[in-house]
């Protein structure tokens, strides 16, 4: 059994100047190219259902939550993830495993419920 120190929501994006100008165009026309951020986000704030949902896991894993874009990530979750975005990681006391890979956030259609199902569903594997 495994103990999770951190949830990790990589967003499949970078964390420059020109892909923020990107995410806001995006935003203003009511799209995401990144279907985590479609999942989390309406227009350019997070929802209430998301930030909840962090909160939640917060309190019910004792973990930080983290959210960074791809290029913001350690070589290690780099190496996890290698190259599949966006991506949900566990930092656990055994090291960084991958919870969700894109195709099963892509599978979710930008729905939140679907996508904390399948998230609750592996962090049970995982605890």
């Amino acid at each position: 059994m495994m103990d999770i120190k951190r949830i990790t929501f990589v967003w499949n994006a970078d964390f420059s100047f020109a892909s923020g100008v990107r995410a806001l165009k995006e935003a203003v026309e009511g799209h995401h190219s990144c279907t985590l951020c479609e999942i989390a986000y309406h227009r350019v704030t997070q929802t209430g259902e998301w930030k909840a949902y962090k909160k939640e896991l917060r309190t019910s894993l004792k973990a930080d939550v983290r959210e960074p874009c791809r290029n913001q990530l350690t070589q290690e979750e780099i190496h996890v993830i290698a190259g599949d975005f966006p991506a949900v990681l566990a930092h656990t006391n055994e090291g960084v495993i991958k919870l969700l890979g894109s195709k099963d956030v892509d599978s979710c259609l930008g729905e939140f419920s679907a996508l904390r199902s399948k998230l609750n569903k592996a962090i049970v594997i995982v605890v």
